[in-house]
């Protein structure tokens, strides 16, 4: 069962990073059919193996429906990456008797997070680099409206660095907050100057964040959000209406690769999480 599920997992999330990266959006048979198809594996194996099987998996989803829920309204993921991450806690599920290897969810949801960081400040990067001309400009406006931090940063880092020298290496950890200030500028821009586009009414798709508020004459009618269902139609009756054709639309991040690297990285290095754990407790 391990091995199937590995396999056909491996296969679904490929398939539905090729379709995030060249649509931004993954269809929903792909995602349904892989939570309930995982679910149907352990099904079947229980047949043979016990309801134990298939408990593990119901326990797994449960655990993953609820963070998905949470990270999909409080506007941190769409529909298609919340819908994944159900399906993935059907497939690792959490094991039992309770052992070391029922945190492999836990395991999975922080490579998850860690490796979609890195991930997704390269695409950021390439991004950037493939849109330097509106990227440069919204950028240097950012850090002309920061002057002043920028001269306490410059001085702050000179005198951390002649300290370093004289005194103790470990002065240089204060680097990471120049960094991280200037890290968070990186992403804002990317995010304001190549990640915002107009798209049209007909174009739009449950999940999509509205990037600012949507105005008829001077009065609001929606404000920015993850867009439902009963907002495609409210905004379609406008189309009809012919007051409105096009809204902003912010794209992220197409996030669903990172799956695929964390799902890879829990199967090759997973076996040593135990290890890992026990040694930082000190057992």
């Amino acid at each position: 069962m391990e091995l199937l599920l590995i396999i056909f997992t491996a296969a679904v999330l490929s398939a539905a990073s090729y379709a995030d990266l060249k649509t931004l959006e993954v269809p929903d048979w792909l995602s349904y059919g892989f939570l309930f198809a995982a679910l149907g594996i352990r099904t079947i194996f229980s047949l043979q193996s016990g309801w134990e099987v298939l408990l593990e998996g119901i326990l797994g989803f449960t655990a993953f429906f609820l963070l998905a829920h949470l990270f999909y309204y409080t506007g941190q993921w769409g529909g298609g990456d919340s819908k994944l991450l159900m399906g993935m806690g059907a497939v690792l599920g959490v094991s039992l008797p309770l052992n070391i290897s029922s945190f492999t969810l836990l395991w999975f949801l922080l490579s998850l997070l860690f490796l979609g960081s890195i991930y997704g400040l390269a695409y950021m990067t390439v991004t950037a680099v493939k849109k330097r001309d509106l990227f440069v400009k919204e950028f240097s406006k950012r850090i002309k409206r920061a002057k002043r931090t920028n001269i306490v940063i410059v001085s702050g880092i000179f005198v951390t660095f002649i300290l370093s020298l004289s005194i103790s290496s470990s002065f240089l950890l204060f680097l990471s907050f120049p960094a991280m200030f200037y890290l968070f500028i990186f992403v804002n821009t990317v995010e304001k100057s190549c990640f915002i586009r107009y798209c049209k009414i007909e174009k739009l798709t449950e999940g999509d964040w509205l990037s600012e508020d949507v105005f008829i004459g001077n009065k609001k009618f929606m404000e920015k959000k993850t867009l439902q269902r009963e907002d495609l139609i409210r905004l379609s009756s406008l189309k009809k209406e012919k007051k409105i054709d096009y809204v902003k639309v912010k794209y992220g991040v197409p996030f669903v690769p990172s799956f695929l690297i964390a799902y890879l990285a829990i199967i090759f290095v997973g076996q040593n999480f135990g290890s890992i754990l026990r040694s930082a407790l000190g057992y």
